[in-house]
């Protein structure tokens, strides 16, 4: 199997009846595609409704289990241990993967088998599939990620199974931040990771995002006072060096170009434009 993606759930089934199809039509891949449901109501009749349409097949399978957990993070752990693909991931319900992305990511891994990680550029949409803009993954410093933010958006992370079987699995005691404490890990851990230099994935802003929540930005600090002094330090030069980055590598271009998602209720994907797409974030100046 080359790919294992798995899905941490809870009340947006709409959402993740997308989120499955996009990952169900990748092409040229094997995947099997966990979906750990914390016990949303009504799931065992989606459950009977999405096996319809897309049942197992030759090279994709979809398991779906819907049961309490100790939240979002506790559930990625608890379906990457029943995971068995060379190559791992984690979609979140309102994100999804675009046509032909695992296909990228497989080669790229499969020509740099030193490799540890590969990150993606994602899209960033509305709730209507609209674009808002798009996030040129950069790979994060130790440093800023450590006591700045977290640049890299999940749904565009990819990671060898050797990771997990080295006790790389998620801290269930953040609720929030615990994607910025696990590539602290995996940094630390001196693996080699690279960007992509491609769009593989989308993240839906729904106005409801948790990581902008005070909850998330108190794990930010936890994470942060747990840096080396020096490291705090010099915070304001980590930042300067990561927007420098960013600039000398193009992330703050403008794009156009056309791309397919799922929209809810739809059977198939739908184009959606952007033209001369930036990569402002509204509300997020930040993360800029």
């Amino acid at each position: 199997m080359d790919f294992s993606i798995v899905t941490a759930s809870f009340r947006q089934l709409d959402l993740l009846k997308c989120c499955i199809s996009s990952v169900a039509d990748q092409k040229g891949v094997s995947v099997e595609h966990v979906v750990q449901d914390g016990g949303t109501a009504g799931f065992a009749a989606f459950e009977d409704e999405i096996r319809r349409r897309w049942p197992d097949r030759t090279g994709y399978s979809l398991r779906l289990t819907s049961e309490p957990d100790h939240g979002m993070y506790d559930g990625i752990n608890r379906g990457l241990k029943k995971t068995q693909g060379q190559i791992c991931g984690y979609l979140n319900s309102d994100e999804q993967y675009l046509p032909g992305a695992l296909a990228k990511v497989l080669q790229y891994f499969q020509e740099k088998p030193k490799l540890g990680s590969v990150l993606g550029d994602v899209l960033v949409i509305r709730a209507d599939g609209e674009p808002l803009c798009w996030r040129k993954t950069l790979v994060p410093t130790l440093a800023h990620t450590w006591t700045c933010h977290f640049s890299a958006l999940t749904a565009g992370i990819f990671f060898r199974r050797e990771l997990i079987e080295q006790g790389l699995l998620y801290d269930t005691s953040y609720r929030d931040a615990g994607d910025a404490e696990w590539f602290i890990r995996l940094l630390s851990m001196g693996t080699a990771v690279e960007s992509l230099g491609e769009l593989t994935s989308t993240f839906m802003e729904t106005g409801d995002n948790r990581s902008l929540g005070a909850e998330a930005k108190a794990e930010a600090r936890r994470i942060h006072r747990q840096a080396p002094r020096w490291m705090r330090y010099g915070r304001l030069g980590w930042i300067l060096l990561h927007r420098l980055r960013k600039l000398f590598f193009g992330a703050y271009a403008k794009k156009t170009f056309d791309y397919d998602i799922y929209v809810e209720a739809s059977k198939e994907r739908k184009r959606f434009h952007a033209k001369k797409l930036g990569a402002i974030w509204p509300g997020r100046f930040w993360s800029f």
